[in-house]
């Protein structure tokens, strides 16, 4: 009953959300509206979104405690979940535009006849998507998985905007719920214990940020570690010939879930090499067939192009700090080496973690570390949406630890957008880039985490209270 109660109020938050930035009647038709436009640049309108990410994070902990502590049928944790996706697909994208990227990547293969990874949006300017966009003038961003479903969106829905918008939303929910499923059998391969598996199969289908973000926005990402979590739980299962493949097709639809590829390789190596080799051959051929269609020389990899950009990470604050004496290019030039050289160390370690691993939960561990490096220090242009790549390997660890890491991750992926979308257009920060707002809100993305940290560690290394605090041992109270 306790969960019930839990998922109700959660409902109603969301309810509350949509209701505040309804996708209709006209704000879908509105171009590059985000949620500072819809709801005010005002303190109320700062304040009920804070109010809002504070009270669904509330609500999220405690059904989690519940879960875990009294276990949960997995019907409601699963229902909840879709009456969430629900809600969300009728929400405006207010945190970013994507999902137009995706119309018109669609819109050029299934109505243009046009290559997405060689031509850009602009080339059509009498294409309405056009002007929804933050970029129309680059190609594709994505893989070709990505792209042919795109395209088979568009030729399935027609133009109408509204069809588009919530067929991707639809995939989006689809692939969340499909997500939390597999990181539900993957836990219990991993724990053996059906109560511990509920807890990550919440952990992952309820998370705050991720149904914002993968079903409201409808980003791709969710799709993409969907593949990378079917990998996950092939190589759990000891059936290492299809993990890599998985793992492509993921890296078809977006890039950054290959990172994990070479440490499941190690891991499927060790156990019989030959399959390790035949997985890691079909894998590549697969890239091959699906990218051959749009192949047009080493240009058409547009994914890697974006690696200029710095926002709300390590790298961007450093970069602004140093400017200074050093000029904005070299600046940004030192910002990338360090941050690049942090996550090699990371990537490194996780590595060995992986050729000493003894156990299958090992090398996720070793997944997850790389995965949480990726966010914080190889993508130095950091956005909300991102948090699902580590979030989906930790929701699949039966570990209270990295739960708890994840969650207050997210936690901190939408307290940014308080400092961007509120504070900085409100007038708090100056209006150009500076150090000031890109330091409030990288804090605001880690201040979550490391608090945590923090105190776990001070709790941790306190000693324990003495027996009996001056009692006799034998007494009762010591006992």
């Amino acid at each position: 009953m306790m969960l019930l109660a839990v998922a109700v109020a959660t409902a109603l938050a969301w309810a509350v959300w949509v209701l505040w930035v309804p996708l209709l009647p006209i704000n879908l038709y509105v171009p590059l509206l985000d949620l500072g436009k819809i709801t005010g640049y005002t303190w109320p309108s700062a304040g009920l979104y804070l109010a809002l990410v504070l009270v669904l994070f509330g609500l999220y902990a405690v059904g989690y405690q519940v879960t875990r502590a009294r276990g949960a049928h997995l019907g409601v944790i699963f229902a909840a979940g879709a009456v969430f996706c629900a809600e969300l697909i009728w929400a405006y994208p207010g945190t970013a535009v994507d999902i137009f990227a995706y119309v018109a990547d669609g819109q050029l293969l299934a109505l243009h006849n046009a290559n997405p990874f060689a031509v850009a949006p602009d080339a059509f300017p009498g294409d309405f998507i056009v002007q929804f966009l933050a970029f129309p003038d680059e190609p594709a961003q994505y893989g070709p998985v990505w792209v042919l479903l795109s395209g088979a969106i568009a030729w399935l829905t027609g133009p109408p905007l509204l069809s588009e918008v919530l067929a991707y939303k639809l995939v989006a929910s689809a692939a969340h719920l499909a997500s939390g499923f597999v990181v539900y059998r993957v836990a219990g391969l991993l724990a053996c214990d059906r109560r511990q598996a509920q807890a990550c199969a919440f952990l992952f289908l309820w998370n705050p940020l991720l149904l914002w973000e993968m079903i409201a926005n409808g980003h791709n990402d969710g799709l993409m570690m969907l593949f990378g979590l079917i990998g996950v739980w092939l190589f759990v299962a000891g059936r290492d010939l299809l993990v890599l493949a998985l793992v492509a097709c993921g890296a078809l639809v977006k890039v950054p879930v290959a990172l994990i590829g070479p440490l499941l390789f190690v891991g499927t190596l060790r156990r019989k090499w030959a399959r390790a080799v035949e997985g890691a051959l079909l894998s590549v051929v697969l890239a091959i067939v699906i990218y051959r269609p749009f192949w047009e020389g080493p240009e058409t990899l547009t994914a890697l192009r974006r690696t200029d950009l710095f926002t709300a990470s390590f790298g961007s604050v450093l970069r602004l700090a140093v400017a200074p004496w050093l000029g904005l290019d070299a600046a940004s030039t030192l910002a990338r080496t360090v941050s690049y050289t942090a996550f090699a160390v990371v990537f490194g370690l996780s590595l060995l973690i992986a050729l000493r691993a003894v156990e299958p939960d090992d090398y996720l561990h070793a997944a997850y570390f790389t995965l949480l490096a990726a966010v914080l220090l190889l993508t130095t242009w950091f956005q909300a949406w991102y948090v699902v790549w580590p979030l989906a390997l930790a929701a699949a660890l039966p570990s209270p630890r990295r739960h708890l890491e994840v969650a207050l991750l997210s936690l901190g992926g939408l307290l940014q957008y308080f400092v961007f979308i509120y504070l900085w257009v409100m007038g708090y920060f100056p209006p150009a880039e500076n150090l000031g707002v890109q330091l409030a809100a990288y804090l605001a993305v880690i201040a979550p985490l490391c608090v945590a940290v923090v105190i776990r560690s001070f709790l941790e290394a306190s000693p324990p209270p003495r027996l009996g605090a001056g009692r006799s041992p034998n007494t009762p109270a010591a006992a």
